[in-house]
C-alpha cells in the first residue's frame, strides 16, 4: 500500500511525458513566427531558425542543410560575416509580405505530418475570401528520443509544393 501513491503517479504522468507527438515543436516555430510579424515586433524579431531553436525542435538532417545553406545567402554578407540567413523572404510567413497571423490553428495529421494553418494576408484586402490561408504541412520525425521537424511543405492551390529543407540543400550546393 505504501507504493501505491507512487505507483497512481507514474502511470497518470508517464503518458503525458511521452505523449510529444511534434505539435509544441510546431506551435513554438509558429508562434515565434507570427509574434515577428506584430507591428509592435518591427526591428526585434526573434530568430525562428536560432542554434537554439534548430539543436531543440528540429532534425539533424535539416538543421545540417540549415547550418549549409546559411553559408550561401541571397544577398552579401557583411564584412567579417561568414553566415546569414539563407532565404531572401520568410519561409514560414511564405512571403516578404504579410500581416499579423490571425485564426492560428495547429492539427496533428497523423503519419508525422502537422499541420499548420494560419491566415496572414487579409490586410491586403478587404474581401476575406481573396485571403486565403497559409497551410505549412511540418513533417516530424523520432530522433534522439524526441520528436522533431525533418521538414516544412507549403501547400499551394491544394497541392504540397517543394521542400524548405530540399530548398536548403539546393542552396547549399550553390
Amino acid at each position: 500500500m505504501k507504493y501505491l501513491p507512487l505507483a497512481l503517479l507514474v502511470l497518470f504522468v508517464t503518458p503525458v511525458a511521452h505523449a510529444d507527438d511534434g505539435t509544441g515543436a510546431v506551435r513554438e516555430v509558429i508562434d515565434a513566427t507570427a509574434a515577428n510579424w506584430l507591428p509592435e515586433s518591427l526591428g526585434n524579431e526573434e530568430d525562428v531558425f536560432s542554434e537554439d531553436r534548430l539543436s531543440r525542435l528540429f532534425s539533424k538532417d535539416f538543421r545540417t542543410a540549415y547550418q549549409l545553406a546559411s553559408r550561401n545567402p541571397p544577398y552579401d554578407l557583411a564584412e567579417g560575416e561568414t553566415t546569414g540567413f539563407p532565404f531572401d523572404y520568410d519561409p514560414i510567413a511564405q512571403g516578404q509580405d504579410g500581416c499579423s497571423f490571425e485564426n492560428i490553428r495547429i492539427e496533428n495529421d497523423g503519419d508525422g505530418q502537422i499541420a499548420a494553418i494560419f491566415n496572414n494576408r487579409r490586410c491586403f484586402s478587404d474581401d476575406p475570401s481573396e485571403a486565403p490561408d497559409t497551410v505549412l504541412i511540418f513533417h516530424v520525425i523520432e530522433e534522439g528520443g524526441r520528436t522533431v521537424i525533418d521538414d516544412i511543405y507549403p501547400v499551394e492551390n491544394h497541392q504540397t509544393g517543394k521542400s524548405i529543407k530540399s530548398e536548403l540543400k539546393q542552396t547549399a550546393g550553390q
